[in-house]
């Protein structure tokens, strides 16, 4: 077992956030934060009796990038023979919501992953959310201003969408070692490297 996989085996043991036998959905974008998820829960499924499979939602917004993406976690998840489910925005669906393009791609990519789990018969989605993230989310709260509530962050289970985030005590560089580790050269959003929205100012300049 890896080292970053014990730490998470333990995390998962104390909090008991995935139960012996749980059927999980990893929602992986194939950037490193859903990549080292999918590898370490597949890493732990023998311990925690886990069923693992995936599903990627490519929202066609960066073109050929977008469909790039969408190729690399089908074929990895094919080599690896993780079950995948893919899907995509219809064409101009997210442009022409009545909501910004990241809450309308939010929306449509987690109605997607609802939708998969039920046909899949999975109990939970887990997404990939780790500790920078977390960091990130509570200074956006701040400021914005917020009650107890936004200090708190984000939960690490969410059971009204049947949400789980096994991460949140990890932190980003950890994953992307773990990813390199592994022998295994994600995704790159070039997106997250612009800094046009809030989060992405608190991430790259604050």
């Amino acid at each position: 077992m890896t080292k970053l996989a014990k730490r998470l085996y333990e995390h998962l043991k104390r909090t008991a956030l995935l139960p012996r036998g749980t059927h999980v959905l990893v929602a992986c974008s194939g950037g490193p934060d859903s990549l080292a998820l999918l590898l370490l829960l597949v890493e732990l499924a023998p311990m925690l009796h886990l069923d693992v499979s995936a599903a990627h939602y490519d929202h066609g917004l960066r073109g050929a990038a977008s469909q790039a993406d969408a190729a690399f976690v089908a074929a990895f998840c094919a080599v690896r023979g993780i079950p995948c489910r893919m899907g995509r925005a219809p064409a101009g669906s997210i442009a022409a919501a009545d909501a910004s393009v990241e809450t309308a791609a939010r929306a449509q990519r987690y109605a997607f992953l609802e939708a998969v789990r039920q046909a899949a018969g999975a109990d939970v989605v887990c997404t990939a959310h780790h500790a920078d993230d977390q960091a990130e989310t509570v200074l956006m709260h701040l400021l914005r201003g917020t009650g107890l509530d936004g200090l708190a962050g984000i939960p690490s289970r969410d059971d009204a969408r049947h949400l789980v985030r096994p991460l949140l005590p990890l932190r980003k560089a950890e994953l992307v070692a773990y990813c390199a580790q592994r022998g295994v050269t994600p995704r790159h959003d070039a997106t997250n490297d612009v800094p046009d929205g809030l989060r992405n100012r608190v991430r790259l300049e604050l």
